[in-house]
């Protein structure tokens, strides 16, 4: 642990000075910069201010994926939605999305965020914690994995006795002198301290008094880190070298207070003539040369300004965050692309934080897959919560849904650091010209999605409409059915139907089933004719003399004919149907045979 502390101990006071710097504690930094009459700098925070704009951006979190290649079953697409349904679950029980500001923060202010996967045996199921990285200490494989990982802070003697009661004498300083015993209010170091075989938490002001020591039944070092980038193995924070030009930009501003305060209270220059100077509001001065009564005022270089301008585009860039990205920008002066080029350099950032962000999400989430499956075996659990405002409700065993198979595939969308609208057109393009599959831009949407269950909505979606459409098709044809002489009041009473079972809560597809749900057939009745003829609804026996044994027609009558005279001439009652204007019976008639399509 002393080692670590010694090749961490430059890393460990920048830390210290940008936490002083965000807190506005510059006598820290830099004793006696600051008046008495003035305790805190009066120009506007801008780390602070960076920080926490750039943390925002970088907050929401990516979009999570099981899939470990193309699926092409059923069976495997089920695994895999199961299974991402279960990583949402750890997302969700931690309470990642509400941590996550703070965490992005850190990484920003520090270069650090780390993901620690800590087993809730009371729930029976790990939970994910991002952890202050100041004072942490990790070291790492070859493949970039933690294989230790320490954490130190202080904590007040008071809440250590009431936490280990069994230690409370000692860490009292019970057993020391007189002269070192502590109060309950004095902060006392602790190290935190795991590998892959053992948990150890101890004090190193008393003695290295071990609190807790346990196995790490785990067999790993449960945590993730995610890092900004490096060039010499020196954790770097975006705002360590910011803090300097922020101090002397607001000393530029405190010398000019003091200079326009020495120049309101500047004494005054009188001509010789004036006797007697009167003080207080609308005071009269009785003088002959008026134009000469003045202030003996200090006027502001111009270099001055210049100075304050200077430090503040340094600021600027060190935190780099442009002008355009808190709205401070003139846009009488600069153009659309303009805008766009001073975003660019903020967007690689946005892109490049959630890169790294996100490869330590996949790595907390396959060892929270491993803790699952080895702590909890057999264990049958159910969770719960909402993706992109869907909620479900999946149940599972470790052993039968993991089953060893830990890959997880966080991702911030393809276009992940561009402006969401120029994504959003640029998805629809590829879809557009068939580049790329529908299931490609729903895993790409900035968002928590479940794809197979967002598929089979939009699928119920689209049926849902195609029988809406036939509805209203088949309702637009009931004139023209009138005017062919057929009913349609059985189509106009369907539509009714649906629309009372809709008014009850009924789905549109059940409404449609019911309300188009065929009547029953009666049960033929006996016929005593063919009882006497042998046969009946259950006789076998065959068709009468001279009929079509097909169609069951008299033999001969072509389809559509039978009823009518022969040839398919009318009967006389059609014949006498038909009158002229006169009253008189039509006695023409005309011969129309039709054969059905």
């Amino acid at each position: 642990m002393e080692a670590l502390r010694r090749d961490a101990a430059e890393r460990d006071v920048r830390h210290q000075t940008v936490f002083d710097a965000r807190a506005q504690k510059l006598d820290n930094i830099a004793p006696g910069s600051m008046p008495d009459a003035w305790p805190r700098p009066i120009t506007a925070n801008a780390i602070d201010t960076s920080a926490r704009q750039l943390a925002e951006n970088l907050a929401p979190l990516p979009s999570i994926n099981c899939s470990t290649g193309v699926m092409s079953s059923e069976r495997a697409k089920k695994f895999v939605s199961r299974k991402t349904k279960i990583a949402y679950s750890y997302v969700i029980d931690s309470k990642l999305k509400s941590a996550m500001p703070t965490g992005c923060d850190w990484y920003l202010t520090y270069a650090a965020m780390p993901i620690v996967i800590e087993p809730d045996f009371k729930a029976g199921r790990p939970r994910l914690r991002i952890d202050n990285p100041m004072k942490h200490y990790a070291q790492y494989d070859l493949g970039g994995n933690v294989i230790s990982y320490t954490k130190v802070w202080r904590e007040t003697a008071r809440q250590l006795a009431a936490k280990f009661p069994e230690h409370a004498a000692r860490i009292m300083g019970g057993d020391q002198p007189y002269g070192r015993q502590v109060g309950g209010d004095v902060e006392l170091e602790l190290i935190k301290y795991c590998d892959k075989d053992s948990y150890v938490l101890y004090m190193p002001e008393r003695s290295n008094l071990v609190l807790m020591e346990t196995p790490n039944l785990f067999g790993k070092c449960p945590v993730a880190i995610a890092r900004k980038p490096q060039w010499d193995e020196q954790e770097r924070g975006q705002f360590d070298d910011v803090i300097w030009p922020s101090l002397a930009r607001n000393r530029m501003a405190m010398l000019g207070l003091q200079a326009t305060q020495q120049t309101v209270r500047a004494p005054l220059a009188l001509p010789p003539d004036v006797q007697r100077i009167p003080m207080g509001d609308d005071a009269v001065i009785r003088t002959n040369f008026p134009e000469k009564i003045r202030r003996v005022g200090t006027d502001m270089p111009q270099a001055a300004w210049q100075q304050e301008a200077m430090l503040q585009q340094e600021v600027q860039r060190g935190t780099r965050t442009p002008a355009s990205a808190t709205g401070d920008v003139d846009a009488s002066i600069i153009t659309g692309r303009g805008v766009d080029a001073l975003n660019g350099g903020y967007d690689i950032q946005v892109a490049t934080g959630q890169l790294m962000i996100g490869t330590a999400l996949e790595q907390a989430l396959e060892l929270a897959f491993e803790m699952d499956e080895k702590f909890w075996p057999d264990t049958k659990k159910t969770v719960s919560g909402v993706i992109n405002g869907t909620p479900f409700e999946e149940t599972y065993t470790p052993a039968k849904d993991i089953k060893g198979n830990y890959r997880v595939s966080v991702s911030y969308g393809f276009a992940s650091g561009m402006n969401p609208n120029q994504a959003l057109v640029f998805l629809l393009q590829l879809r557009g010209d068939q580049l790329v599959p529908r299931d490609f831009v729903q895993r790409q949407l900035p968002m928590d999605v479940d794809v197979a269950q967002l598929q089979a909505q939009v699928d119920i979606e689209q049926v849902t409409d195609a029988l809406k459409q036939g509805i209203f098709a088949m309702l637009s044809s009931a004139g023209i059915m009138a005017q062919q002489g057929m009913d349609p009041t059985q189509v106009l009473a369907q539509a009714a139907s649906i629309i009372e079972m809709r008014e009850k809560g009924a789905s549109m597809h059940e409404a449609i089933l019911k309300a188009f749900q065929p009547e029953p057939q009666p049960e033929a009745e006996a016929d005593p004719m063919a009882a006497l003829m042998g046969g009946g609804p259950d006789a076998g026996g065959g068709p009468l003399p001279g009929m079509d044994p097909s169609t069951g027609a008299p033999g001969g009558v072509a389809p559509g004919q039978a009823g009518m005279g022969q040839g398919g001439a009318p009967d006389l009652m059609s014949m006498l149907a038909g009158l002229t204007s006169g009253g008189r019976p039509s006695m023409s008639t005309s011969v129309k045979r039709q054969v059905p399509a």
